[in-house]
């Protein structure tokens, strides 16, 4: 082989270990970026994963899913250290799950209605309480009816509050009503004396 041809060839061999070295290059960055990408982006904390929620495209099916995640919400936003930026966020979300007609009114404007809440954060975190367990009762408990024309459901709840060494149970019957988009949103509830004849399910 002439000079000229081995120079080509060796040239040609390097053009092809830049090459490889390019493409390697690439999908290093790639898969580094991808992985930051889902760290950034997958949520980890309760606070995270509640704020990550898409409440207008992917609301709860059930009334007794809805009560959950209004206690999930409540758990979180009492227990979990966060900014107050983060509490309000969630505070929102926890709004979307509340009937218009209980919205309306002046006692849970966002304003009072955030007022309420900081109010009840600083005295759970005054006072050393945490909401512990609570439990959301199933179909078997759930009494039907109708407002207005639109479908109603009460469900019993109940929740374990810890406070140092006392332990607090909270019982409460909460009335769902579908709304227009026939997603079942929270109408109120009132305290009941006991969890009595619940079929519980604790979380």
């Amino acid at each position: 082989m002439s000079k000229t041809g081995k120079k080509i060839l060796i040239a040609f061999i390097l053009m092809l270990f830049l090459a490889a070295g390019a493409v390697a290059v690439y999908y290093y960055i790639s898969s580094t970026d991808g992985d930051n990408a889902n760290e950034k982006t997958e949520p980890g904390t309760e606070v995270e994963k509640l704020l990550a929620k898409d409440l207008d495209t992917k609301y709860p099916e059930t009334p007794v899913e809805v009560l959950k995640l209004y206690w999930r919400f409540n758990k979180c936003m009492y227990n979990d250290k966060m900014s107050d930026r983060e509490f309000e966020e969630l505070l929102k979300q926890l709004r979307k799950l509340y009937d218009e007609e209980f919205l309306a009114t002046e006692e849970n404007s966002w304003d009072n209605m955030l007022d309420s809440f900081k109010k009840d954060r600083d005295e759970y975190m005054k006072n050393e309480k945490k909401i512990s367990i609570y439990t959301v009762g199933q179909g078997s408990s759930a009494i039907s009816g109708k407002i207005d024309g639109k479908e109603t459901v009460s469900i019993n709840c109940s929740a374990l509050v810890k406070q140092k060494a006392e332990r607090i149970n909270v019982y409460e019957e909460f009335m769902c009503r579908r709304d227009d988009n026939n997603n079942w949103k929270i109408l109120g509830w009132k305290k009941t004396d006991t969890g009595d004849g619940q079929d519980e399910d604790a979380k």
